[in-house]
């Protein structure tokens, strides 16, 4: 069956499935063709590539396999809330807007990292210069987001957490 835009004209369903299993075998997430079916969050963490693969064996030992989209951005909550990256801010909650429609979700999980060059940016080498600096950073970076997803989606789950760079995640209340 040929696709129907213009742009995909001669295309096929097994082009696209290649192009997917091709993504794939490059450690890339498969294109998705079609939105659909319920989740019961949404993640949304930084993309730093150190830490990518720990994301998902975390996601995986909670056992939620398809149980969640994700976000991934520089800085995750940190590009949803930090003034430096006001011109990401309206992409960041109209897609959380678009996932409670597609997906129904209930919740939503904002992960930092430690170490994490977009929080560097946005909120100067000051913010993360000492251990204690860097968490407290990270501390407001998640009550901001908190307090912007309560605001925005009243009903809507929040959950936070900071990841280490060995991949441990310390959840925040």
């Amino acid at each position: 069956m040929r696709m129907g835009c213009s742009c995909c004209a001669g295309l096929s369903r097994r082009h696209f499935l290649g192009m997917g299993l091709g993504a794939a075998a490059l450690g890339l997430a498969p294109v998705a063709f079609a939105a659909g079916g319920d989740s019961e969050f949404m993640l949304l963490s930084c993309m730093d590539p150190r830490l990518v693969h720990e994301v998902h064996e975390q996601m995986e030992a909670r056992r939620l396999r398809g149980e969640y989209s994700q976000v991934a951005l520089a800085g995750g909550p940190a590009a949803a809330v930090a003034p430096a990256f006001q011109k990401w801010q309206y992409a960041v909650w109209e897609n959380l807007g678009a996932t409670i429609k597609l997906h129904s979700i209930k919740r939503v999980f904002g992960l930092t990292h430690l170490d994490c060059s977009a929080v560097k940016i946005a909120y100067g080498e000051g913010a993360v210069s000492t251990p204690e600096r860097e968490r407290g950073t990270h501390l407001s970076i998640l009550r901001a987001f908190r307090l912007q997803v309560t605001k925005r989606h009243p009903t809507l789950g929040v959950e936070t957490g900071i990841m280490s760079l060995n991949g441990s995640i310390e959840m925040i209340g």
